[in-house]
């Protein structure tokens, strides 16, 4: 059985990386055009429907209204003020329009990135690359496409700020980390994280969030956008204590399995995983070179994210699913390594249980995703620890 898999596992994978480039560019933007355009379709057929967005176009109305509040119960409206400022445009249109776009924006934003990850890894290889980081990313991404959720812009930025780190746009990456807080609160973490592990980012930072705190007083009523700022820490911390078996994190695991976890120790547990996180970036950077060390940290900053924000949820993991469908695509493309290929397809395809339906999505809900992981971080923390480490994600042949 194992000489039957190595064998034709390897010979699949010689096929996958020998697809000429002009083929590989077409299949991949058909791809990626048939799937904007299902989920496009869907969205305009029944914009009331599945959607996450609903929360968005009430905070945006009550924001330009001026009177209601942005946040009425923890968990409804979980995003600073400025995100409803940027939602704006959807929110004018017909809902018919408005929420396709939206759609739309969120598809190309993280096919973009894919892309352009692709293409600063192996130029002369890129769309070999986008086509097979493309057929990874679709598991996880469905269910936020579908919804409309925000984690797909941020994994698309979390992509595009590892390529700025890379080449030291230090204004750049941090115009992202700034984006990526509008987006949605949890961007704190790895906007912290390159903070501490990148100096050069830390003015270019406090400008930025200097900009992002003051923006929203550009509406008619400081008074009302004041008060919805402490109204946004109120419900922030109200909506951080864990609650319920519909979370998706490290406590999930235990919950999932009848040994939920005191609450009192879920804060030090994530505060000591948030130090062991930063000690991992820190060390990427001292010891990868640059665009390794980058796209690491930014890695790590998204596993942090999915074991450890206390409300993630099923459909986050499309933050880790793009990372995933980048090294899928090189162990298959470039380095042909049959094992490590054969283990991110399949963590590319726990990434997108929901989508399946039936016992699989039940039986699998709310632990396998963080149990995988679990399992990922472990490699990850080897790899960094370890001197000569048997694996490196990302490696030979070498990136520049």
């Amino acid at each position: 059985m194992k000489a039957w898999f190595l064998k034709h596992g390897t010979a699949l994978i010689g096929l996958l990386a020998k697809i000429p480039a002009r083929r590989a560019m077409q299949v991949a933007l058909l791809a990626w055009v048939i799937y904007t355009t299902i989920i496009v379709s869907v969205v305009a057929y029944d914009p009331k429907g599945r959607t996450a967005t609903k929360e968005y176009q009430k905070a945006t109305a009550n924001w330009w209204g001026g009177e209601k509040s942005l946040y009425r119960n923890h968990n409804g409206y979980l995003y600073f003020p400025q995100f409803a400022q940027l939602y704006t445009p959807y929110e004018l249109l017909p809902d018919r329009v408005g929420e396709p776009l939206w759609r739309l924006t969120c598809l190309m934003a993280l096919a973009l990135a894919l892309f352009a990850v692709c293409r600063h890894l192996a130029p002369e290889k890129r769309w070999q690359l986008f086509l097979l980081a493309t057929i990874l990313v679709m598991p996880s991404s469905f269910a936020s496409a579908r919804n409309g959720q925000v984690n797909m812009p941020l994994a698309a930025l979390a992509l595009f700020t590892a390529l700025t780190l890379s080449r030291q746009q230090w204004w750049a990456s941090a115009g992202l980390l700034v984006l990526a807080l509008v987006l949605k609160p949890i961007a704190i973490a790895p906007l912290l994280l390159v903070a501490a592990v990148y100096p050069k980012t830390r003015w270019p930072l406090v400008v930025g969030l200097g900009v992002f705190l003051v923006v929203p007083f550009l509406h008619p009523n400081p008074t009302y956008v004041a008060a919805n700022y402490v109204a946004f820490v109120e419900n922030l911390v109200q909506a951080g204590k864990p609650t319920g078996n519909s979370w998706c994190d490290f406590a999930g695991i235990f919950r999932r399995f009848g040994l939920d976890l005191p609450s009192a120790i879920h804060l030090p547990i994530r505060a000591i995983a948030g130090i062991g996180t930063l000690f991992l970036c820190w060390q990427a950077v001292r010891s990868l070179e640059r665009f390794r060390a980058a796209f690491m940290v930014m890695f790590l900053s998204v596993v942090y994210l999915m074991l450890f924000n206390p409300r993630t949820e099923t459909n986050s993991y499309v933050m880790l699913g793009a990372f995933i469908a980048i090294c899928g695509a090189w162990e298959v493309g470039i380095r042909r390594a049959l094992v490590p290929a054969a283990w991110f397809v399949l963590l590319a395809a726990i990434l997108g249980t929901e989508n399946y339906g039936g016992w699989i999505f039940r039986g699998t809900n709310l632990w396998l995703k963080a149990i995988a992981t679990c399992a990922l971080a472990a490699v990850l923390i080897v790899q960094l620890r370890s001197r000569r480490p048997k694996y490196e994600i990302l490696s030979e042949p070498s990136v520049r």
